[in-house]
């Protein structure tokens, strides 16, 4: 399962500004994967949404689909987003096309940045989404590896 911040691009995934954002949705979709965006997503999206994520986004997408924090990762464009995946046990991608710096965001947690959507879809197999227990359980250490 995958969830990914809705705020990262609004609900404006398909527009040709946003670097991969319609091409990630569909890839990870096409993988067979549950993609569950943390609020209202795009229509016609090839996934699930959160239609009120409250304070807590990543455990509202979890339990939305019932599931767990070990079979999960997190796709997150600003360090507020990142926390939010460490508070629910999740591992975290970041998008440093949110406004967030790379340094800012893997000070907050996150295990890989990339530059935005198209950079991590052009990695997604060697990512953290094609397997999110690769970096170990989501504790106090900050840092991690990443690309962009």
């Amino acid at each position: 399962m995958t969830v990914i911040s809705a705020a990262l691009f609004g609900t404006d995934w398909w527009q040709p500004g946003l670097p991969g954002g319609a091409e990630l949705l569909r890839e990870c979709a096409a993988r067979g994967w549950t993609v569950v965006l943390t609020g209202p997503g795009p229509a016609g999206a090839p996934v699930l949404s959160v239609a009120d994520p409250g304070a807590d986004p990543v455990r509202a997408a979890l339990e939305l689909v019932d599931g767990g924090p070990g079979h999960a990762a997190a796709v997150a464009g600003s360090v507020r987003e990142v926390r939010a995946a460490r508070r629910a046990g999740v591992p975290c991608v970041a998008l440093a096309a949110g406004g967030d710096t790379g340094p800012e965001l893997r000070a907050a947690g996150a295990a890989e940045v990339h530059r935005d959507a198209a950079a991590l879809l052009s990695v997604l197999d060697d990512s953290l989404l094609a397997r999110p227990r690769a970096f170990g359980p989501v504790g106090a250490a900050t840092g991690g590896t990443g690309s962009g």
